[in-house]
């Protein structure tokens, strides 16, 4: 049994703000098109106020808007101390980025005009919305054109790459007249990437298959995921699985999963955690039970508690039972305790760990404090975090965090460097504008 979407909704509005997190994220990691989940994130700034709004702020950003969801964001915009909460009013602009152009266009000069729209944004949002007026062949021209000039561009920054995903946004308008031309890219194994176009274009193939949840291309992506194409094209594979979010992708998924290598099976658990259905609980308990690798193990047990389903309880709590917890299994244990706070069920270690959890989270947070912007403190602090954890003999140990170079960044999968013992995907991710570790 799988808790409603209603109860979970509920969770919006409480109290505890780890709480909201986790129930804001349950919609926003599975392109939920709910339009009533923004009007409670809403409410919830509105009721506990804006000093840490920006956390359900960021995670907002794949949430649908709506015509009052869009005003309520353009009158934060305007309002005058809106910037002086940490983050806020950069998370806001994120969400007027990401949200659907046609309903921005009747804005466009509104927000444009709002004095604390993030002035970086203002030329690809303009950008944005002139190519609603472009057709399908404007757009590949582009596309192509893009893709050509682009081919001997060795790193992602490099390249416009968002300037590109504006135009598989503006195609993938166009109906099911591309169908054909994505089948054609994604059909073809590319042994060389040198100079060589294709090595943008097939990951925007794969984009623009999500962006139209095409579920004819679901075995084309599976085969691109087990290739291995790379952290953008790996990525780009997980993501779209999880817009198409369909049977047909849980069930693709699980029939070569077993006798695929580590990196299939990482990346493959995101839509068996973003794809909410009850086959995809009983596809993670499968798997669960039959992986030998400790961190995968892990993974898959977040995605089973992703669903807010009684069957994840117990074999969450059977896998941190007996062990010394690192950071991943801090994790588990903090979303194993979020879980069974949402729906209203206890285990027998659920008020020791719940008050271990506090503890540590307080700790954290009067650690940051003292931190403050000093971004050599972040890493030693981060460091420390990493020194105290001990993995067992089967478990890859944690690289040290690095700074970070123009061409470097921080894995989506990774840990975070905040050293808040989650993957910086579920952690800093969304968080912060300045931090050149975080951006």
């Amino acid at each position: 049994m799988r808790l409603s979407e209603d109860r979970i909704k509920e969770a919006i509005l409480d109290t505890d703000l780890e709480i909201r997190q986790r129930a804001i994220r349950f919609f926003a990691k599975s392109f939920s098109t709910d339009t009533s989940v923004m009007p409670l994130v809403i409410k919830a700034v509105e009721t506990f106020g804006r000093e840490d709004a920006y956390h359900l702020i960021g995670l907002s950003r794949d949430l649908p808007q709506t015509a009052d969801t869009i005003d309520w964001i353009i009158d934060e915009l305007n309002n005058s101390q809106s910037d002086q909460y940490e983050n806020y009013t950069y998370n806001l602009s994120m969400v007027l980025a990401k949200a659907d152009a046609a309903l921005l266009l009747p804005n466009e000069s509104a927000i444009l005009e709002s004095p604390h729209f993030l002035p970086g944004l203002r030329a690809s949002f303009s950008e944005r919305l002139q190519m609603l007026s472009w057709d399908e062949a404007a757009c590949w021209r582009e596309l192509e054109a893009f893709c050509e000039e682009g081919k001997d561009k060795q790193y992602i920054n490099d390249v416009n790459l968002g300037y590109a995903n504006h135009i598989v946004e503006a195609l993938s308008r166009c109906g099911d007249e591309c169908e054909e031309k994505i089948h054609n890219v994604l059909k073809q194994k590319i042994e060389d990437y040198h100079h060589n176009p294709m090595k943008w274009l097939e990951p925007l193939m794969v984009r623009l298959a999500g962006e139209m949840q095409l579920d004819s291309t679901v075995p084309m992506l599976v085969a691109k995921l087990v290739e291995d194409g790379g952290d953008l094209l790996n990525e780009e594979c997980a993501e779209a699985l999880s817009r198409i979010g369909t049977l047909t992708v849980i069930n693709a998924v699980s029939e070569i999963y077993t006798k695929s290598p580590h990196y299939f099976r990482l990346y493959a658990i995101e839509p068996l955690e973003n794809i909410h259905s009850d086959l995809a609980v009983e596809t993670c308990l499968k798997l669960l039970r039959q992986e030998k690798d400790t961190g995968i193990r892990v993974n898959l047990a977040f995605a089973l508690l992703s669903h807010f389903s009684l069957k994840g309880i117990e074999e969450a709590r059977q896998l941190l039972l007996g062990r010394t917890l690192d950071s991943e299994s801090r994790g588990l244990r903090n979303c194993l305790v979020e879980t069974c706070t949402i729906m209203g069920e206890r285990f027998l270690e659920y008020d020791e760990w719940r008050a271990i959890q506090r503890t540590e989270k307080e700790e954290h947070r009067r650690r940051i404090e003292e931190i403050g912007d000093d971004p050599v403190g972040l890493m030693q602090f981060a460091l420390e975090k990493l020194k105290q954890d001990s993995p067992s003999p089967d478990q890859p140990k944690l690289n040290p965090p690095v700074m970070l170079s123009n061409k470097q960044r921080v894995g989506r999968n990774a840990p975070c460097p905040c050293g808040s013992g989650k993957k910086f995907k579920k952690c800093c991710i969304n968080k912060s504008s300045g931090n050149p570790l975080l951006n």
